[in-house]
This record gives structure tokens, C-alpha cells and sequence, in this order.
């Protein structure tokens, strides 16, 4: 059986009178703050000005009873130096306690900072120091779990620069901290949500796919992805980040999304990983339950070589898994439109714009691609390309024999299919364009990877799933205190 050999507590009880008489000194004076306030504004006139005065005068007494109830209850947690364990275990090491505690004052709590004593306990003579009651709390980097959840978000959030962050940060809680413990915090946040993303993604889009069902139609997977230029640092130069998303979509109508966003790299093989692995382990979640997988996309050189190399002959338990390919509607029709621009139509703008507006709509009835292929040849023959366009016209009738199979849009859409790729554009507008193409931004690689991990997961609608997750993967008292099996 397992014995304590390590006399000594980490944590201390609280009785309930204790809390009663802290609880109620502070909100003595909490009361007090509250009701002269109070008193000062109904002795005037009322005004907008008198009314922004009480709204933020009562968030900072607020601020401050909840940074001295936190304050209290974190220090008194802790035993006395005497009392507390010589040594604990922390990932498989032994630390012994130091002889006197430590001041703590950077600690961050959403209602501001405290100032806290701890026992710290130290790995060998000159090795890594921790400290186990902020372990047990899951303080760390100077944050309390609900300070660095909110300050996490905030970063992640649309338009929020490093310099806003820390606006909000000071707004929000009181406090104002240096850019360095932000990127700390980020770095570690990013490091330990990271691995726990993709099972609660696969969570999300089962439940939706679950959800999906219910519908008439086959519920449909749909995949995309695209690249979207982003600065680095130190010269400025732009390369191509890499996005991706997988819906959800029920009847036409799309019901969820999740996304993921890496770096620029050579062929973007870290996203085609990602994306991979997230595809199979949803569809080995569905069981029997398949629904149908899609892959929307332009014909760009990276999409096309996942289709390829992947998505062509997909296969999971060694099942293969069918994939319909479609390739976006709107890029095709980008094709047309260079086609119209070079015909040699001379004066008469207006048989151009109707001809594509026909062929445009043409694209989308049942056969209609081959209508089309059909028109474009006749009016070359009859019109003609002027010089200048010749050579992107004939790149753009290449492109749409090339891809006619997956251009058959009108039975796509009777299945409930997407025949655009607008997901996955709006997402390299949210990942990257709303968050990290702010003016004058430039990234270095290591960062910009952190800030796109954790959008993604706040896109992604499980912020909330992935941190609670990683809290649970705190050290215990028990996981602390050195047990010995006798």
C-alpha cells in the first residue's frame, strides 16, 4: 500500500469561520467605498460626466475587494515554513525545501496583483526552483489561470497588437505589465494548448456532424484550404502563411467551421500534416456514419498537390474514404472573365459584358461546362484575342478543360456541396489579415506561429474546452507529495 514518508502538508484548512470574518472585513469596507459613492452622485444633478465617474470609481473598489479576498485566501493557504513537506516530486524530480520563503509580487489575478510568500523548493543545490502551492493553484509565469485565460483571449483577439493587449490588460484588471511576461505567457499558452487542439476540434465537428444529420441530406465535410502573404522580420520580406478549414455543412447551409494556420514553409507540409491527421481522426470518429467528404479549393500548385498526394486515394483503417474535389466556382469564373477581356469585341463593351454574364450562369446548369468550352471556341473563331490578352486567355481556356471535372457545379449543389472556397478565405482574412497585418507589423517565425495557434483555437470556438483540458493537467497535492510503496 502507498504510505506518506514525507511528513508535512502543502496546503492548510481553512475553517469556515476564518473565511466568514475575512469575508465580511472586506466587505465592511467594500460596503463603505460603495455607499459614499453613492452618496456623492445623488447630491448632484445628474449628468453623463457624474455617471462615468460612479461606473469606473465602483470597478476599481470592486477591482480591489477581489485582489484582497484573492490576496488572502492565496497566503493563507500556505502552512508555516515548519510545518510544510522537506521534500516533494515534481515530473519524476526531487526537490528539497529552501530555508526561508520567497516574496512573490508579480503575481496577476483578474482583479490585479498580489503579493504573495511562498516556500520554494529547489532541485539539487543550484537547480530549477519551484514553487508547489502556485503549482496546485496553476499560477504560472505570473498568472493566474483566470488572468492568463482572459489575457490568452485577448491577444488571440481581432486588431489586438501587443500594445493593445496590454491596454486592455490595464483596463481590465488594473494592471499594467511589460511586454516580455505577455510574449512569456503567450509562448507558454501556445506550448501547452497546442497538442490538446486537435482532439476538441475532432469533438466540435463530431457533435456537428451529429447535429447534421438530422437534415434530409447526407451531412458533408467539407475541407479547404489557401495561402495568404504575411511579413517577416527582420527584412520585411512577405511569404506565404498556410490556412485551412474543415466544416460542417447541413441542406447547403454550413453549420461549423474549425481552422488551423501555420507559418510560411517550404510546401506547406506542417498544415498538410495537421489537416490530415484532424480529416482522419474525425472521419474514425463518424464510424459507419460516413458523411460526404469535399474538398473545395482553387487549382493553386500547393492545393492541388495535397489532392494528389493525399486526398485522391485517402484511406483510414484501411478503409478508402471518398473525397469529391471542386474546384472554386468564383476562380473559374476569374477564367472567364480574362477570356471576355481579350476577345477583340472592339467598340462593343456591352455584347462582352452580356456574353459573360451568359457563360457565367451557363457554368452552373447541369452540363453547362461543356456549353461553355463550346461558346469560348466560337467566339474565338469569330472575334478573335487581341495580342496583348492572348496568352492569358488561352492559359485560362487550358485551365478550365484541365479541371472540367471537378466544375460540374449544378449537381454539386443539388447534393448540398460548397462550390466556393469563401471559408477558407475568410479565414486567411481573420487568422492573418485582421490580426497579424496590422500596420507596420512584421513577424518573426516563432511568434507568429504562437499568435496563429492560438487564434485558431479561439476561431475554432474551443478556447474554453482546450484550456479547461490543460488545466486538468496540473500537478495534484498528491502528485507532489513523495509517496513510497511499502
Amino acid at each position: 500500500m502507498k504510505v506518506q514518508v514525507n511528513a508535512g502538508q502543502l496546503v492548510r484548512a481553512i475553517a469556515s469561520q476564518q473565511i466568514s470574518e475575512v469575508v465580511e472585513r472586506i466587505a465592511k469596507k467594500l460596503g463603505s467605498g460603495v455607499t459614499e459613492l453613492i452618496e456623492q452622485f445623488v447630491q448632484k444633478a445628474p449628468s453623463a460626466k457624474g455617471t462615468l465617474e460612479l461606473e469606473n470609481s465602483l470597478f476599481g473598489i470592486l477591482l480591489n475587494a477581489g485582489r484582497e479576498w484573492m490576496q488572502w485566501l492565496f497566503d493563507y493557504l500556505e502552512p508555516e515554513l515548519e510545518q510544510l513537506p522537506g521534500t516533494v516530486q515534481h515530473r519524476g524530480a526531487s526537490y528539497r525545501r529552501l530555508a526561508e520563503k520567497t516574496r512573490r509580487a508579480d503575481v496577476l489575478t483578474r482583479f490585479g496583483k498580489v503579493e504573495l510568500i511562498r516556500s520554494g523548493y529547489r532541485r539539487g543545490r543550484s537547480g530549477k526552483t519551484i514553487f508547489p502551492v502556485e503549482l496546485l493553484l496553476g499560477i504560472e509565469d505570473g498568472f493566474t489561470p483566470a488572468a492568463a485565460d482572459r489575457v490568452g483571449k485577448q491577444f488571440a483577439a481581432t486588431g489586438s497588437s501587443q500594445g493593445r493587449t496590454l491596454e486592455a490588460i490595464e483596463d481590465q484588471m488594473g494592471e499594467r505589465i511589460g511586454a516580455e511576461k505577455l510574449r512569456k505567457l503567450v509562448g507558454s499558452l501556445a506550448e501547452n494548448l497546442e497538442p490538446l487542439r486537435q482532439e476538441a476540434q475532432v469533438e466540435k465537428l463530431s457533435a456537428l456532424l451529429s447535429a447534421a444529420s438530422s437534415s434530409e441530406q447526407k451531412p458533408v465535410l467539407s475541407i479547404s484550404r489557401d495561402g495568404v502573404a504575411l511579413g517577416l522580420a527582420p527584412w520585411g520580406c512577405f511569404e506565404m502563411a498556410s490556412v485551412a478549414t474543415v466544416s460542417v455543412m447541413a441542406a447547403g447551409k454550413r453549420m461549423g467551421t474549425v481552422y488551423l494556420g501555420c507559418t510560411p514553409e517550404t510546401n506547406q507540409k506542417t498544415l498538410s500534416a495537421q489537416l490530415t491527421s484532424l480529416l482522419t481522426e474525425t472521419i474514425r470518429r463518424c464510424g459507419r456514419q460516413l458523411p460526404e467528404v469535399v474538398y473545395v479549393t482553387d487549382a493553386g500548385k500547393v492545393e492541388t498537390a495535397y489532392w494528389k498526394d493525399t486526398l485522391r486515394k485517402f484511406f483510414v483503417d484501411g478503409e478508402r474514404i471518398k473525397i469529391t474535389r471542386v474546384v472554386d466556382y468564383y476562380h473559374a469564373s476569374e477564367r472567364l472573365t480574362r477570356i471576355a477581356e481579350a476577345l477583340n469585341f472592339g467598340s462593343k463593351g456591352s455584347k462582352r459584358h452580356a456574353w459573360l454574364e451568359r457563360t457565367r450562369k451557363m457554368l452552373l446548369e447541369p452540363g453547362g461546362h461543356g456549353r461553355v468550352l463550346r461558346s469560348i471556341a466560337k467566339m474565338r473563331e469569330i472575334y478573335g484575342y487581341t495580342r496583348r490578352m492572348a496568352t492569358d486567355a488561352h492559359n485560362a481556356e487550358k485551365y478550365l478543360r484541365r479541371y472540367r471535372r471537378f466544375m460540374n457545379y449544378a449537381t454539386m449543389k443539388d447534393k448540398g456541396y460548397p462550390i466556393g472556397s469563401g471559408v477558407v478565405e475568410s479565414a486567411c482574412k481573420q487568422i492573418v489579415c485582421e490580426r497579424m497585418k496590422l500596420s507596420g507589423m512584421r513577424w518573426h517565425r516563432d511568434g507568429a506561429q504562437r499568435t496563429m495557434t492560438l487564434r485558431c483555437i479561439l476561431l475554432s470556438g474551443i478556447w474554453d474546452t482546450v484550456f479547461k483540458k490543460f488545466l486538468a493537467t496540473k500537478p495534484t497535492v498528491d502528485d507532489l507529495i513523495l509517496l513510497e510503496t511499502l
